[in-house]
């Protein structure tokens, strides 16, 4: 019986195996924190927040039914101004960053009808109590370097997706 030790050959296809998971590690590592990571001026967590505030408890008609959204409180949030009979628990006529509380970033909330992508299509329309109000607030931003959060709501049994975008 003879016996023999490792050879050549056998070293060079276990370092290689060894640099390509050592490579693979160093290659997949830093895609686990790239959520966390943002540019200037943007941040998802930010508008991803936002967005669950406006959908969770801001706007909804009743706390316990998230993304079904009163109909006066959002008239009265998009147009800036006190609607009869809507008792919303905030300041419409507070400006919009300071209202959502995103700091020195800029801000826009836009409903859209629900079939449009959330990057374009027009900004829709509500009517309450005879008045139609634009549903769009904020500022408009760059194109480049914006986080943005959408939502899909419910306002009086019709959907529409709900977009926020910070910078």
């Amino acid at each position: 019986m003879i016996r023999r030790g490792q050879t050549v050959i056998d070293f060079a296809i276990g370092a290689g195996v060894f640099i390509i998971a050592v490579g693979i590690v160093f290659m997949f590592v830093p895609s686990l924190f790239e959520p966390f990571s943002t540019a200037a001026g943007s941040s998802p967590i930010v508008a991803d927040r936002t967005a669950d505030h406006l959908t969770g408890t801001m706007l909804v008609a009743d706390p316990a039914t998230p993304s079904v959204l009163s109909a006066a409180c959002t008239a009265s949030f998009f147009s800036g101004e006190e609607i009869e009979d809507a008792d919303c628990g905030f300041d419409p006529t507070t400006d919009t960053t300071e209202l959502l509380g995103v700091g020195d970033r800029n801000v826009n909330v836009t409903i859209r009808a629900l079939e449009d992508s959330p990057s374009t299509g027009p900004a829709e329309t509500h009517t309450v109590d005879g008045t139609d109000y634009r549903l769009t607030r904020g500022t408009d931003g760059p194109q480049s370097d914006v986080s943005t959060a959408s939502r899909v709501v419910l306002i009086e049994d019709s959907r529409y997706r709900l977009v926020l975008k910070v910078w």
